[in-house]
């Protein structure tokens, strides 16, 4: 009798921390990152989002998703408990501080600069040191140059912020997302033909999402399984295909 008391009890904990676990508050954060993450028709889109989405419907899940300035997001993912960031670069320099759920899709950054700026000449990323370039406040972009020396950088908040300081010859480069720097050109009215790629690279193996470090491993979990689901039944695939011909090259974007 004492017995099947305990095993009795053994499965009502267990279905008490189940339930928690699937009631417990989450956050997720993420930025305006076209084509990864954006505001469209009072909708956030984009192939990460829309991962991000795929996973939460695999769950059950209905938290929405919120939009803030990069600083504000990664401070929060930092921070606070519970908090789900994506399309954040999984770089050397941030490996201890998250805990990741999983790969979402690859990127390259990219120095841009105007066409006419036939001065600026970079063959190697410590060639990029001589300019004055824009960056986002807490970017993986910025970290990375800060890391590599880099002291002639200017953090902003908002890629129209670099993009402005760009036309006016504020900073000499941008450096962004190269699909990113694209679409901001072209949402802004201006013919992406005016700008030219200087120099790109990778900083990481791609873009992921990632839980905050004080989230419980079972949460965490959670999520990888669900990701792990949509990659193996085909979600994630269809969503790729969606966005495989919604590329903003300087092609695409010429009218």
């Amino acid at each position: 009798m004492k017995k099947t008391f305990q095993v009795i009890l053994f499965i009502l904990a267990a279905i008490v921390s189940t339930f928690s676990l699937c009631e417990e508050t989450i956050k997720i954060v993420t930025e305006e990152y076209p084509p990864y993450s954006y505001s469209e028709n009072g909708k956030i889109t984009g192939i990460a989002t829309e991962t991000v989405e795929a996973v939460l419907n695999d769950l059950g899940n209905e938290t929405e998703i919120k939009i803030y300035p990069w600083a504000r997001a990664y401070k929060m993912a930092l921070n606070e408990k519970n908090v789900l960031i994506f399309g954040l670069n999984r770089t050397q320099e941030r490996e201890d501080l998250f805990k990741w759920v999983g790969f979402i899709t690859s990127n390259s950054l990219a120095f841009f600069s105007l066409q006419t700026r036939s001065d600026i000449g970079i063959n190697s990323l410590n060639d990029a040191k001589k300019y004055d370039v824009g960056v986002i406040i807490e970017d993986s972009g910025a970290q990375h140059l800060l890391s590599k020396g880099f002291t002639r950088i200017t953090p902003v908040n908002s890629d129209i912020q670099n993009l402005t300081k760009l036309l006016i010859g504020r900073i000499d480069l941008w450096l962004t997302d190269e699909l990113n720097g694209y679409y901001v050109f072209k949402k802004n009215g201006h013919d992406p033909n005016k700008f030219i790629i200087k120099y790109d690279f990778q900083i990481s193996s791609g873009l992921y999402m990632a839980f905050s470090k004080n989230t419980s491993d079972e949460l965490v979990e959670e999520f990888r399984e669900s990701l792990d689901n949509i990659k193996e039944n085909g979600t994630y695939s269809k969503i790729v295909q969606k966005y495989k011909y919604k590329t903003w090259t300087s092609h695409d974007l010429v009218d």
